[in-house]
């Protein structure tokens, strides 16, 4: 199965892809969520598909700086998502909706494992799909930032078993700009996007994986029971 912390952001990532509107029961915890959630909605209806580069940043609980990459980042809606990292090592991991492709090239290993569209332990999916979801899921609050040039949305996820603690997305206008998640331990992690572009014509080849012609002796690790 794939465990690792560069996997729980590809799901977290595969969350805002699959946001298209909200509908949210009218009871008085909702209402406290509501204009927060409409206005995320109104946002994330917006994104059709999305391109950008994203640097992340891992940081402890203590501020110590983990570890930090440089990715390509390409969604499209309902549930399409390639996270292709390219420095500091290369590792690709891709869905399609029913499956999540994970190449690790320097192991030369490719593991598939059955895709979970469970967004409260996905949040990507927030980006991509049923915004519904998202209501059921996270409790919602806004704040402006930077004098109102940046809106921050901060999430909260409702189960105890969810991965993070603390979700929040910034976006300038309507353009994503970061994407931050903090965990149990105190770990935060934030994606900060570059070059995005969206709603442009994706190439629906860049969503089917391809085995790797170049690697002599590749590993399979194939964990769907499909």
């Amino acid at each position: 199965m794939i465990t690792s912390g560069y996997t729980h952001i590809f799901l977290m990532l595969a969350a805002f892809c699959l946001s298209s509107g909200f509908v949210i029961a009218q009871d008085d915890s909702a209402n406290a969520d509501l204009d927060a959630a409409n206005a995320l909605a109104a946002i994330l209806q917006e994104t059709q598909t999305l391109e950008a580069q994203v640097e992340v940043l891992t940081l402890d609980q203590y501020g110590r700086e983990i570890q930090g990459s440089v990715a390509r980042l390409i969604m499209e809606k309902p549930h399409k998502v390639s996270w292709e990292i390219v420095a500091p090592y290369q590792e690709l991991m891709l869905t399609d909706g029913i499956r999540i492709w994970r190449y690790e090239h320097d192991l030369e290993q490719v593991s598939i494992d059955a895709f979970n569209n469970d967004i409260s332990r996905t949040p990507v999916l927030l980006l991509n799909g049923e915004a519904a979801a998202i209501a059921d899921s996270y409790h919602i609050a806004s704040a402006a930032m930077d004098y109102g040039s940046v809106q921050r949305y901060i999430l909260t996820p409702k189960a105890a078993d969810s991965l993070f603690e603390r979700l929040s997305l910034s976006f300038v206008d309507s353009t994503l700009t970061e994407m931050q998640f903090e965990d149990s331990l105190g770990q935060k992690t934030s994606l900060t996007f570059s070059n995005v572009r969206a709603n442009e014509v994706i190439d629906p080849a860049v969503f089917i994986f391809q085995m790797p012609s170049d690697v002599d002796d590749l590993e399979v690790i194939d964990n769907t029971g499909f």
